[in-house]
């Protein structure tokens, strides 16, 4: 593959939620699971396993956790926000979770017993050897989108996997789930039923530095502020306006 093929396919992936209920054949499934073994990871630990929820009454399980989650989650609907964060962001309680409609849902699980080949420096450092585990997740992650949108197929992530009361629901209803394996998050695929729109991009030019970076080479606080801002109006309306399942 070439340079402009490859920023192709990073422009062409996006998070999309609305997807159908079609199902999605083994032969892609087990693409995307291929793609993922090949991501880098810390010290070559490969700590990833993958639990694939194709069963309909698992995948509702898996739907009812986080519904349940997302609907009495006081945060989740900003009851306590920052002036400067405009319009409190109030998701309609009827609108449910469109987890419902992905045909696969894989959990991204990591195995904690791997630190223990990583080198000893990182291994007993905390905050070290829980980047490297962290990341090398993500990497597998990340390829598992890619590969996902190379096959027609739109992804999404499912982050509450890792809020403790939905990490635990989830362990039991997958059959206990051992303590030493780290839920990391929840990856849905399906076909699209709609396309996102625009996103909004930072400038190139605001976020690379060469040699030297002093306060002087990166945004003002008020521009960052006002970064986040518009970001945050064009998310929130994006998701509201998301079609319902």
């Amino acid at each position: 593959m070439d340079y402009q093929n490859l920023m192709e396919l990073f422009k062409e992936r996006r998070t999309i939620r609305d997807v159908k209920l079609d199902p999605v054949p083994d032969e892609l499934v087990e693409k995307v699971l291929e793609a993922a073994r090949w991501a880098p990871s810390g010290f070559n630990m490969q700590p990833w396993e993958f639990v694939v929820v194709r069963d309909p009454e698992l995948r509702a399980g898996l739907v009812e956790i986080v519904n349940d989650y997302r609907t009495n989650q006081f945060f989740m609907f900003e009851a306590t926000r920052e002036a400067w964060q405009g319009p409190r962001w109030e998701p309609d309680p009827e609108q449910r979770f469109r987890m419902a409609n992905a045909p696969v849902q894989i959990l991204i699980l990591g195995d904690t017993r791997t630190q223990v080949g990583l080198p000893m420096a990182a291994r007993y450092t905390d905050q070290k050897r829980i980047s490297i585990f962290e990341s090398s997740l993500a990497n597998a992650f990340m390829y598992m989108m890619l590969a996902a949108t190379s096959l027609g197929l739109a992804s999404y992530w499912v982050s509450a996997a890792k809020m403790p009361t939905v990490n635990a629901k989830l362990r039991e209803l997958l059959g206990t789930i051992p303590l030493h394996m780290e839920i990391y998050d929840i990856f849905c695929m399906g076909y699209a039923n709609s396309q996102p729109g625009p996103k909004l991009f930072r400038k190139k030019s605001s976020m690379v530095h060469y040699d030297h970076c002093g306060p002087d080479a990166f945004s003002t606080d008020e521009q960052v502020l006002e970064w986040v801002t518009r970001n945050r109006l064009q998310i929130i309306q994006r998701v509201e306006n998301a079609p319902v399942d």
